[in-house]
């Protein structure tokens, strides 16, 4: 299903709609070339990955960290339905025992050029994931996973990113980090298909791209914006922005609430040509709260 043509446009001016809501703090000494797919679990802690070095880091509860090796790329990283995390890889889906590192692939979706990027669990329990090109070409697509089976469902994209959905449900956020776009897409939960889009905010250029986001409980988009050092907050209605997160380094890669409280705004970021506290893991105190990510079910 190809993406139809939005029916409303909001453009965020940005660096001038700001009203800072907290300074990102460094959490940890440990670095990822590019830190991307934070993943909050009340028992397990804060999980993310570092992309091309290939490593899934864990910060428990207790403030305990931990690394481990991975033995296949790995895009991003969602909740399964017990102790494996769903995996998505540069080519497809598979299962990651977070004990031993080891990625086992059950589903084959892409193929070089083309790679898997990042994704998310709708409620139903269904993982969605979107592919990336960099050559211009549009050829990246937006995937959903129902058990083992793969359907398509937008094309003609070219950096798919940032997943989430509405508390409710009933829309879908999805971010063309290339094209410079958040889209809110109607979403049939039951069906699980996606219907007419509304562009909710185009991000200028000479500002930066958009990159991972995550919803909070209130229905408020939290973007990270990559080359400008900030999170921002997004009115879900009007994509406006109300409030920014400043991070002390150009690269924020993505975002998630955690902590026992769903307080806590995690920050991944990325070194960028040796930028000072690039692939640091942050932290804000926001005036939000997040909520518990969704399981990997198949759509059961």
């Amino acid at each position: 299903m190809s993406p139809r043509e939005p029916t409303v446009v909001v453009t965020v001016a940005g660096k001038h709609a700001r009203g800072v809501a907290a300074e990102a703090r460094p959490v940890l000494a440990a670095t990822s070339e590019l830190g991307e797919s934070p993943l909050w679990s009340e028992t397990i802690g804060l999980r993310w990955l570092d992309v091309p070095g290939q490593r899934l880091h864990t910060l428990g509860p207790d403030g305990k960290y931990s690394c481990v090796a991975l033995s296949a790329l790995t895009t991003a990283v969602e909740l399964g339905p017990g102790a494996e995390l769903l995996a998505v890889t540069t080519s497809g889906f598979g299962w990651l025992d977070p004990a031993t590192g080891h990625v086992e692939q059950f589903a084959d979706v892409v193929a070089e050029p083309v790679t898997m990027n990042d994704g998310g669990i709708d409620p139903k329990g269904r993982c969605w994931a979107g592919s990336a090109v960099r050559d211009g070409s549009r050829r990246g697509a937006l995937y959903r996973l129902d058990g083992t089976e793969v359907t398509t469902h937008l094309d003609k994209l070219s950096m798919s990113n940032g997943i989430d959905w509405s508390p409710d449900g009933r829309v879908l956020y999805h971010v063309d980090s290339t094209a410079g776009t958040v889209i809110a897409w109607a979403f049939d939960l039951g069906s699980g298909e996606v219907g007419q889009p509304r562009l909710l905010c185009q991000v200028p250029s000479e500002t930066g791209l958009p990159d991972g986001l995550t919803v909070d409980a209130n229905g408020d988009i939290w973007l990270a914006v990559w080359g400008s050092g900030e999170v921002w907050r997004l009115d879900p209605k009007t994509g406006q922005t109300t409030a920014i997160v400043d991070v002390p380094t150009e690269c924020p890669t993505s975002c998630a609430f955690g902590g026992p409280d769903l307080s806590t705004l995690y920050i991944t970021t990325a070194r960028n040509e040796g930028e000072p506290g690039g692939g640091l893991l942050y932290a804000a105190d926001v005036p939000a709260v997040g909520r518990h990510p969704h399981r990997f079910s198949g759509g059961a």
